[in-house]
């Protein structure tokens, strides 16, 4: 394996983690917000992973958009997730800089959580 594969792995596992912990907010506590901001960082860990494996040079960024973007040149399936990427980019910058607070029902970060799933199986 070479090492950005092995660099992929790690950042897979880290996202993997992060969608585990959406999903027992979500079945657990019934707080949406958290969830969201989770749901978030799962899909820019997998994208910063499926990039860094393709030879990608990691750029600290949270924008899901500019990561798709990136992985569009890659791939054009990724095109479709660009309305996903705008609404957790957008919860996630909310969630960490009240009172900009987005309202986000249970509901809502259910689909989500839904559509994150989607893309990871593209990904892996």
């Amino acid at each position: 394996m070479n090492e950005d594969n092995t660099k992929s792995d790690e950042w897979f596992e880290k996202g993997r983690r992060d969608l585990e912990a959406a999903g027992l907010i979500l079945r657990y506590s019934g707080h949406p917000d958290p969830a969201a901001m989770l749901l978030q960082q799962t899909m820019e860990k997998y994208l910063k992973g499926f990039l860094i494996g393709k030879g990608w040079k990691l750029i600290k960024t949270h924008n899901l958009k500019y990561l798709l973007d990136e992985c569009v040149k890659h791939s054009p399936g990724f095109e479709r997730y660009y309305d996903l990427g705008i609404k957790l980019t957008k919860y996630y910058i909310d969630e960490k800089y009240p009172p900009m607070s987005t309202e986000i029902t249970p509901e809502e970060a259910g689909a989500l959580y839904i559509q994150v799933g989607e893309l990871l199986k593209i990904i892996k």
